[in-house]
């Protein structure tokens, strides 16, 4: 009997239900399944497997980040057959099906796994109804009921591919590639935290705590019944669209405030670089090395050096110490209430159907 471990990541359940189709397909045709879900502290097995299966929700062009992490401490293998599933946010827009686009991330995972000597000879897409509630009205129950069949029959595809050992390879092209892989590893960095830190519940958060209980990877921590965002969060969206009250927010008041901040802050250090560097370093030296450090590319060096030093300061000084601040406000009832005002709060909420949000699958 051949032996299968899929290893999956899941937001609001749309990857999970496509690994229980893949499961049941499999099963059905005699092969050995392991599951395993990614989340937080759980890391891969150490025992031999003829085949590999990898399923994830694609974040801004990639992978989540704890997804990754999880592949890269995988064991060597012998050269085990491996298929990728990425799973698709998709909409209509004027009554046209738009799907999501998956840029470089299949490519991604597959270059990850291959470095593990994973024989990768399939990678494949499929489309579910979009869950990115923070930028993005989720479908309507007619939308989702007319996608929810597409995205399945492209997993039931994606299993048989598998099961004939069909060899197809999804390919972006370099260029899509370059922009997409760039964009993905800016949101990994910093896009993905800094969205979580937009986050807030507002007076209807009657403080059930599933959105910490069921955050797959432990970004989100109680204090006097009052869910906090740390620094982890993967955006994955689960907690605003399984909150039982849908109190759970993106603050446009908080949004305006640390954008105007981190904007400003940044854009005085900037100036600050270009106009006191150049005194400074004609300043400090003299003979020789005064005409080496005073070059333009010499300079110009310096200048990039410390705007990239003084971006990352401040971002951290704006997501750490003035959220802070801005959380202990929070405690004010009137101030909360305020927070609380977002363009979410009419926003739909979406989770696959069947979708157990306290185990995750």
């Amino acid at each position: 009997m051949k032996k299968v471990i899929i290893h999956y990541f899941t937001g609001t359940g749309n990857t999970a239900h496509s690994v229980k189709i893949i499961s049941a397909k499999l099963q059905a045709k005699g092969y050995d399944v392991d599951v395993r879900q990614v989340i937080k502290d759980v890391l891969p097995p150490e025992e031999s497997y003829d085949y590999h299966i990898v399923a994830f929700p694609v974040l801004s062009w990639s992978a989540p980040v704890i997804m990754k992490r999880y592949l890269h401490r995988m064991p060597v293998s012998n050269g085990a057959g491996t298929a990728v599933l990425a799973v698709n946010g998709t909409i209509f827009h004027k009554g046209n099906l738009v799907k999501g686009y998956t840029g470089q991330a299949l490519e991604q995972v597959e270059n990850i796994l291959r470095k593990k000597n994973y024989n990768v000879f399939l990678s494949a897409n499929a489309s579910f109804p979009d869950n990115w509630t923070q930028a993005t009205n989720p479908p309507d129950k007619k939308d989702t009921e007319a996608i929810f069949p597409l995205g399945e029959a492209e997993v039931l595809c994606f299993a048989e591919n598998f099961m004939d050992e069909k060899r197809e390879l999804y390919r972006c092209g370099r260029f899509n590639r370059m922009w997409s892989g760039s964009i993905a590893a800016l949101f990994g960095f910093i896009g993905r935290r800094a969205l979580g830190k937009f986050y807030v519940a507002d007076e209807n958060c009657n403080g059930c705590s599933l959105c910490a209980k069921s955050c797959p990877v432990h970004a989100i921590k109680m204090s006097h019944k009052k869910p906090h965002w740390n620094f982890s969060c993967e955006d994955c969206n689960r907690c605003i669209n399984i909150c039982p009250e849908r109190s759970i927010q993106v603050s446009g008041p908080l949004l305006i405030m640390q954008l105007v901040i981190n904007t400003g802050l940044i854009i005085w250090a900037i100036l600050a670089i270009l106009k006191y560097v150049p005194l400074w370093l004609a300043g400090e030296t003299s003979g020789w090395l005064n005409t080496l450090l005073s070059g333009s590319a010499f300079i110009l060096t310096a200048e990039i050096i410390l705007i990239t030093i003084a971006t990352f300061f401040i971002h951290w000084l704006s997501f750490v110490p003035i959220d802070a601040f801005f959380r202990l406000l929070m405690w004010i009832p009137g101030v909360r209430r305020y927070f609380g005002r977002s363009y979410t709060k009419n926003y739909r909420r979406y989770m696959a159907p069947g979708f157990n949000v306290k185990q995750g699958c």
